[in-house]
């Protein structure tokens, strides 16, 4: 009886934490006064104070949806932040779903806050470094709920914030009809997301000293779309002043002309074939406006901007999205990152970063993993089949790892490598890269994780917030020695929030000292368990000129015409329209493959 009764009580224990968990209580310990009013989060039961769903900004809807976010009202009372807000609108990526899904509301300019457990006696006394989480998803998907960043909080002492921002169609379109009925001339920019980004950094500049932060010691950090993000808020002169540090994970430097962003596709400078122009011919074809492309432009150039604004704002979310490709897990084709002259410039990154008068220089660490491309190829039907519908299963292993580690390196070469001696000659000292090897996962449900995919897209995440953090894939990154697991994350969590303090990574003395990227020798750190070869330094590189001689003279692909399609799906395709050369193309024997005659590898 006496077990029994101990196993009813462990039972009842259990219940509480995960009703707690579940529905957290407002505790007096976590009240806040900021500049819109008082705001009241929680303790998590880990060592950590939690405040989510804090607005930093107005609902950008109505006659705000395609505009600069405007300061948020004030409120009365006591605010409870308790729980995350809804995410912004997007379309549930999965093609197999007719018709299209549409989750989020429009309401989602909201932030998230965490701190080791403070006493409100202490907070004056306290400036703790801010870091500021910007989430991925190809800048057409996700939120900021799947990070918990309650270690960062308690294991290194640090104020953490995560931010969401309008996704999509809704937080980039470049139309003149927007610009010139656009009452300022932020209004007119087409990156309102990345707006949405420098309102949520303006709101910690004022209101994070409230919660022992210090606002002169700002890291933004953020992975794949979120460093795009990263990236393209460094040549963003509205953020100027506004974060201190940035990191990169996985990120480009991809940047759109607005021409491509908005024209159409027969046009002397031509749009992309969903350029927002192109959009709008679809929805007027879907609403029956016009019985074809050729009707639907004349009707959208015969329209009164302010007509055509009218009917864009005034379409509900769901109907808005109803005309968008959908990419498998990448969301949806649209564009993002603009150079539309306001927000970010008409150059290219590269360009830009070129001059340290030109863009916000600051410390920075960016860094790709081993196998990037796995991510994306284990969804394809082209190089993956399922069993049963449900097991994956690769088709020619040898074809399915070449491709991936072409594409792989693509992504360390134009996110990390080339970046990095751009910016280390501007700002010599203060750029560290990294790359991400680890891959020991076990095999699940007998697929064979590590081959599916190896150190892949967004599997370092996971070693900084948790095995939940990338929300598609709650299983991954499982270890097969959940002590090494440990020993990376910690000291992954130590070097971020090192650099933080201190824009030194090693400053609190890491299990090896990570120098900043240099000309000659040992450049980037290589994160990696001590089952395999550890944490090091290492002066591997991958260049785009090494990527290029390595494609002229892979004996594997056996026609002229295949080399000359991976060419174009590494460079013209790419993550970055920076090194593609039509002349380099004709001289390497592909005259006679117009690029256009290839698509995309995904």
């Amino acid at each position: 009886m006496k077990k029994i009764l101990v196993g009813i009580l462990l039972l009842c224990l259990l219940g509480a934490a995960v009703a707690f968990l579940l529905n957290p209580r407002a505790s007096e310990l976590t009240l806040r006064h900021l500049a819109s009013g008082d705001v009241v989060g929680y303790e998590d039961g880990r060592g950590a104070l939690a405040w989510l769903g804090i607005p930093f900004a107005s609902p950008p809807v109505g006659e705000l949806r395609w505009r600069a976010p405007r300061p948020v009202e004030p409120w009365d009372g006591i605010l409870e932040a308790l729980a995350h807000s809804s995410m912004c609108p997007q379309v549930l990526p999965f093609s197999w779903l007719k018709p299209l899904i549409t989750i989020g509301d429009e309401d989602c300019l909201y932030l998230n806050v965490w701190t080791p457990r403070l006493d409100p006696e202490e907070i004056a006394a306290q400036a703790l470094p801010v870091m500021v989480w910007i989430h991925g998803g190809a800048n057409t998907l996700g939120g900021s709920s799947p990070a918990d960043p309650y270690r960062f909080a308690v294991e290194e002492n640090v104020v953490v914030v995560s931010l969401q921002y309008r996704l999509g169609l809704l937080g980039w379109f470049s139309h003149p009809a927007l610009r010139n009925t656009a009452p300022s001339k932020l209004d007119a920019s087409s990156n309102f997301a990345l707006l949405d980004m420098v309102a949520a950094l303006q709101w910690v500049k004022q209101n994070i000293a409230q919660f022992g932060g210090d606002r002169d010691n700002v890291t933004i950090f953020g992975q794949s779309a979120g460093a795009f993000n990263v990236f393209a808020l460094l040549a963003a002169p509205q953020a100027n002043g506004l974060f201190h540090k940035a990191i990169a994970q996985s990120g480009t430097l991809n940047t759109i002309p607005q021409a491509q962003a908005e024209n159409y596709i027969d046009d002397a400078v031509p749009g992309l074939p969903y350029s927002f122009r192109e959009y709008v011919n679809k929805l007027l074809i879907i609403d029956s406006l016009a019985d074809d492309r050729s009707q639907a432009r004349d009707a959208q150039e015969g329209m009164e901007d302010q007509a055509l604004v009218e009917y864009l704002r005034n379409k509900p979310v769901k109907d808005l999205l109803a005309g968008v490709d959908r990419k498998g897990n990448l969301g949806y084709s649209t564009v993002s990152n603009i150079r539309d002259g306001i927000v970010l410039p008409r150059r290219s990154l590269m360009e830009v970063f070129s001059d340290p008068e030109q863009y916000n220089s600051v410390p920075l660490i960016l860094g790709s993993n081993r196998d990037e491309y796995r991510f994306f190829l284990a969804s394809s039907p082209r190089f993956v089949d399922r069993r049963f519908g449900l097991f994956p299963h690769i088709r020619d292993p040898g074809y399915y790892h070449r491709i991936a580690g072409y594409f792989s390196d693509q992504w360390q070469a134009i996110g990390v490598n080339e970046p990095a001696r751009v910016l280390h000659r501007s700002q010599p000292g203060e750029v560290y890269a990294y790359r991400f090897d680890w891959s020991e996962q076990p095999t699940r449900w007998g697929i064979e994780m590590d081959d599916l995919y190896g150190a892949s897209h967004g599997i370092e995440v996971v070693f900084l917030f948790g095995p939940d953090a990338v929300s598609t894939l709650p299983r991954y990154a499982r270890a097969s020695d959940p002590d090494s697991w440990e020993e990376l994350s910690s000291a992954m969590l130590a070097y971020w929030a090192n650099f933080a303090r201190t824009g030194d990574p090693a400053s609190g003395g890491g299990v090896v000292a990570w120098a900043p990227w240099r000309e000659e020798g040992a450049r980037k750190i290589v994160f990696d368990s001590r089952r395999a070869k550890g944490i090091r330094m290492t002066d591997e590189t991958v260049y785009i000129a090494d990527l290029k001689k390595r494609l002229r003279e892979d004996p594997a692909i056996k026609t002229q015409r295949d080399r000359c399609e991976l060419h174009v799906q590494l460079f013209y395709y790419a993550l970055s329209s920076d090194f593609w050369d039509e002349e380099e193309y004709a001289r390497l024997g592909c005259a006679a493959f117009p690029p256009g005659e290839f698509s995309a590898m995904l």
